[in-house]
C-alpha cells in the first residue's frame, strides 16, 4: 500500500523537478541573453567615447592624457585590455589580471580580441589614423550564470523536499489510511472461515470517495452473497436434475441395448422363418420321391417272389429307381447347403466370436441364406468379389450389415411389387476392403439424410420400423471392425453405403483390458 504513496510522490516530484528545470533554463538563456545585450552595448559605448577623445590626443601625440584616458576605461570590470595604435605602431596599453592593473607594451592582440578605427575628425573618408583593441571579459557573464544555476538547484531540491513531505502527509491522510482501513477489513473478511456480510467493517463514516468505494463494496458483497445463494440452489437443482439425467440415461441405454438385441433377434428370426420355408421344399421332395421308390421297390419285390416279373418292368423299376435316387441326392444337397449356410450365419450372428474367413465365400453364404426372403419380392441381388480377400476379424458383424442394409433396402428403397436392383461388391485396397452397397430404389430426401445412422430414427413408425437397423450398421463398421461408413443418396436415383474397414479388426474392449 506504501508503495502507491512513493509512486505518488515520485511522479509528483518528477513533474515539479521538470517544470522547475524548464523554467531555469528559460530563465538562465533570458539570464544570458541580457548579459550578452548588455556586454554589447557596454562595447558600443567605450566605441563612442574612444571615437570622441583618442583622435585630438593621438594627433597631438599627448601620451599623458591617453594614459589618463586608458586607465579610465580599464576602471570597467567586465574590460581586461584596451590597446591604442597610432598608425601601426602601440603607443599605449593596459591589461587586467584578475583584478590587477598592468601596461603593456608591444603586445600582440588576442584572437578574441574585438577592434575598431580611429579617424581625424577633419578627415572621416581617408584612411585611418589609428585603432583600438579592446577585449571584454566573460567571467562577470560566467560568475552570475554559475550563481544563478546554484541558486535554481537549490530552490528545486527546496521545493521538491517541501512538497515531498506535505505530499506525504497529504496521502497518508486522505488516501493511504482509508485504503489501509479498507484493505484491513476486506483481508479480515476473507480469512474468516464463516463468512458473514456483517463481518465487513468498511470506513463509511467519512464522507468523500472512498466512502462510495465502501458503500460499492457492501453492495458488491450483498450481491455476491446473493448470487452465491442462489447459485448453491440452482447447483443444489442441477445435482438432482443430473441424477435423474444419468438414471433416465442409463434405463435408455439399457432400453436401447434390449432392442438392439431384439431387432438382432427378429433379423435371426425372420431368416430362420425363411430358412425353413426353403428347407421345406427339398425336403418335401425328398420325402416323396422316397415314398415312391418305396411302394415301387416292394411291388417289384412281390413280383419277383412270385416269378412273374418281366424285362419291361425292370427295366421301368430301373429308371424310377435312378430318377427317385437323383431326386433325393439333388434336394438332400441342396437342403444340405441352405442348413449349412444358415448354420454358419446363424453362428455368426448370435455369438461375437472372432476368426479367419474369406470375405467373397461369407457373402454368398449370408446371400443364399437370405435368398428365402427374396424369394417374396421382385428384386434382384448381385455380388460381385472379383478377388480372394482373407479376412481376420468379427463374420457375425459382415452377415449382420448385409442383412440390415437388405432388409433395410427392401423396406424403404422398394414399393411393394416394384421391380429393383442390389448389388453387393468387394474391393481390396492395401490393408483394408472396401464394401459397397448399392440400390436403384427411390433414394433418401436430404433433409433425413444427416440422421439415417441416428439411434430410432425411421420414417415407418407406424410400419414396424425401429430405427435401430442403420444405427446397428454404424456401431458395427465405426467400433467392431474399427473402419468408417458413409451413405450418398439421390432423391430418385437410389443410394449407396460405402463401409471401408481394415483387413484385420481391432481387437475387442474385452481383449485389450485383459
Amino acid at each position: 500500500m506504501h508503495s502507491i504513496r512513493s509512486r505518488l510522490n515520485l511522479i509528483f516530484l518528477a513533474i515539479v523537478t521538470l517544470f522547475l528545470a524548464i523554467s531555469g533554463v528559460i530563465s538562465y538563456w533570458q539570464t544570458q541573453q541580457e548579459l550578452e545585450n548588455n556586454m554589447r552595448h557596454s562595447a558600443i559605448a567605450l566605441q563612442k567615447r574612444l571615437q570622441t577623445v583618442l583622435p585630438g590626443i593621438l594627433w597631438n601625440f599627448d601620451s599623458t592624457q591617453l594614459g589618463l584616458v586608458v586607465e579610465a576605461e580599464m576602471q570597467s570590470a567586465d574590460l581586461s585590455m584596451l590597446l591604442v595604435y597610432n598608425n601601426e605602431e602601440q603607443v599605449d596599453g593596459r591589461i587586467n589580471v584578475r583584478g590587477n592593473m598592468a601596461t603593456v607594451n608591444g603586445n600582440t592582440p588576442t584572437a578574441n580580441a574585438q577592434t575598431f578605427p580611429i579617424y581625424y575628425p577633419a578627415n572621416e573618408k581617408s584612411k585611418p589614423m589609428g585603432k583600438v583593441y579592446y577585449v571584454f571579459s566573460r567571467d562577470k557573464i560566467s560568475a552570475r550564470l554559475n550563481q544563478m544555476i546554484i541558486s535554481k538547484i537549490i530552490e528545486v531540491v527546496l521545493l521538491d523536499l517541501l512538497l515531498f513531505m506535505a505530499l506525504s502527509h497529504s496521502l497518508l491522510l486522505v488516501v493511504i489510511r482509508p485504503l489501509d482501513q479498507l484493505r484491513e477489513s476486506l483481508i479480515h473478511a476473507s480469512d474468516a472461515k464463516d463468512f458473514d456480510l456483517n463481518n465487513i467493517n468498511l470506513p463509511q463514516h467519512r464522507k468523500g470517495e472512498f466512502a462510495d468505494v465502501a458503500a460499492a463494496v457492501h453492495s458488491i458483497t450483498r450481491r455476491l452473497c446473493d448470487d452465491l445463494e442462489s447459485r448453491k440452489a440452482a447447483e443444489l437443482a442441477m445435482r438432482l436434475t443430473r441424477d435423474l439425467t444419468e438414471s433416465a440415461f442409463k434405463q435408455l441405454n439399457e432400453t436401447k441395448n434390449n432392442l438392439v438385441q431384439a431387432e438382432k433377434m427378429a433379423s435371426l428370426g425372420g431368416l430362420v422363418a425363411g430358412v425353413a420355408h426353403e428347407v421345406n421344399t427339398p425336403v418335401g421332395v425328398i420325402l416323396t420321391s422316397a415314398s415312391v421308390l418305396s411302394e415301387e421297390t416292394i411291388l417289384f419285390k412281390n413280383n419277383l417272389d412270385a416269378g412273374a416279373i418281366k424285362k419291361s418292368e425292370v427295366m421301368r423299376y430301373s429308371e424310377m429307381a435312378i430318377e427317385s435316387s437323383r431326386l433325393i441326392l439333388a434336394n438332400a444337397e441342396r437342403a444340405a447347403q441352405l442348413i449349412q449356410s444358415f448354420k454358419q450365419v446363424a453362428v455368426d450372428q448370435t455369438s461375437e466370436a472372432r476368426r479367419s474367413f474369406e470375405l467373397g465365400e461369407y457373402i454368398d453364404e449370408v446371400i443364399m441364406s437370405l435368398k428365402p426372403t427374396l424369394k417374396r419380392t421382385f428384386v434382384t441381388i448381385e455380388t460381385n468379389c472379383p478377388e480372394k480377400i482373407d479376412l481376420d476379424g468379427y463374420p457375425g458383424a459382415i452377415s449382420q450389415i448385409i442383412t440390415n442394409f437388405l432388409t433395410n433396402a427392401l423396406a424403404h428403397a422398394f414399393a411393394e411389387g416394384q421391380e429393383g436392383l442390389i448389388s453387393l461388391s468387394a474391393t481390396r485396397s492395401d490393408a483394408s476392403v472396401t464394401l459397397r452397397f448399392e440400390d436403384n430404389g427411390g433414394g433418401i430426401p436430404p433433409e433425413h439424410l444427416k440422421k439415417v445412422f441416428d439411434p430410432f430414427f425411421t420414417t415407418k413408425r407406424g410400419s414396424g420400423g425401429s430405427g435401430l437397423g442403420l444405427n446397428v450398421v454404424y456401431n458395427l463398421v465405426t467400433q467392431t471392425l474399427g473402419g468408417s461408413l458413409i451413405v450418398n443418396s439421390e432423391l430418385g436415383k437410389g443410394t449407396c453405403f460405402i463401409a471401408c474397414f481394415p483387413l484385420i479388426a481391432p481387437q475387442a474392449k474385452e481383449s485389450k483390458s485383459s
